[in-house]
C-alpha cells in the first residue's frame, strides 16, 4: 500500500534566496527597533486592534485638535509617532502571521510526509532484521535509539553475522 503523499513542493534557488533575503530585510528593519517581551510581560499589556484602534484614531484627532485638553504629561510628538509607527505596522503583521501560517502549515504536511516515509522504512528494516537480511541488524540497532524503552529490544533473539541488535 503507497503512503499518501500530503503535499510535494520545492524551491528553486533564486526562491530559496528571496525567502532567505527577505526575512534578512526584516530583522534588519526591525532589529534596533523591536523588542521580546516575556510571557508575563506580554500579559500585562492590552492589545489595541480593530475597535480599540477607531476609539484611538478618534482620539487622536480631538488630540490634536484640542491641544489644550492634553495632559501635560502626555507627549503629542511621541504619541503621533507611535500611532504612525502603530498604524503601519498593523498591516504588516497580519500579512507576515498569514505567510507564517502557511508556511507553518506547509511544514507541518512536509514533516508528516517525511515520518511516515521514515516510519514505513523503519518497519521494514525492523522486519529485516528479525528475517537476519545481510545488513539490516546494524541499521535496526543504530534507528531504533529513537524509541528507547521496552518496544526497542532485539527484532530476534540471536543477532545476525557479526551484527549487534
Amino acid at each position: 500500500m503507497a503512503l499518501d503523499n500530503l503535499i510535494s513542493i520545492s524551491f528553486t534557488d533564486d526562491e530559496e534566496q528571496q525567502l532567505i533575503n527577505a526575512v534578512a530585510t526584516i530583522e534588519k528593519i526591525m532589529g534596533g527597533k523591536s523588542v521580546n517581551l516575556s510571557t508575563r510581560q506580554r500579559q500585562s499589556y492590552g492589545r489595541v486592534r480593530y475597535e480599540m484602534e477607531v476609539w484611538i484614531t478618534k482620539v487622536s484627532n480631538y488630540m490634536q485638535s484640542h491641544g489644550n485638553l492634553v495632559p501635560s504629561y502626555v507627549d503629542m510628538a511621541e504619541h503621533t509617532k507611535d500611532l504612525e509607527a502603530h498604524n503601519l505596522l498593523n498591516p504588516l503583521i497580519d500579512r507576515v502571521q498569514a505567510a507564517i501560517q502557511g508556511m507553518l502549515d506547509t511544514n507541518l504536511l512536509l514533516g508528516s510526509d517525511l515520518y511516515n516515509n521514515s516510519m514505513a522504512f523503519y518497519r521494514s528494516v525492523t522486519m529485516a532484521a528479525k528475517s537476519n537480511a545481510i545488513g539490516a541488524a546494524s541499521v535496526y540497532a543504530d534507528l531504533r535509539q529513537q524509541f528507547p524503552g521496552p518496544g526497542s529490544k532485539s527484532p530476534s533473539s540471536t543477532p545476525a553475522t557479526g551484527d549487534k541488535p
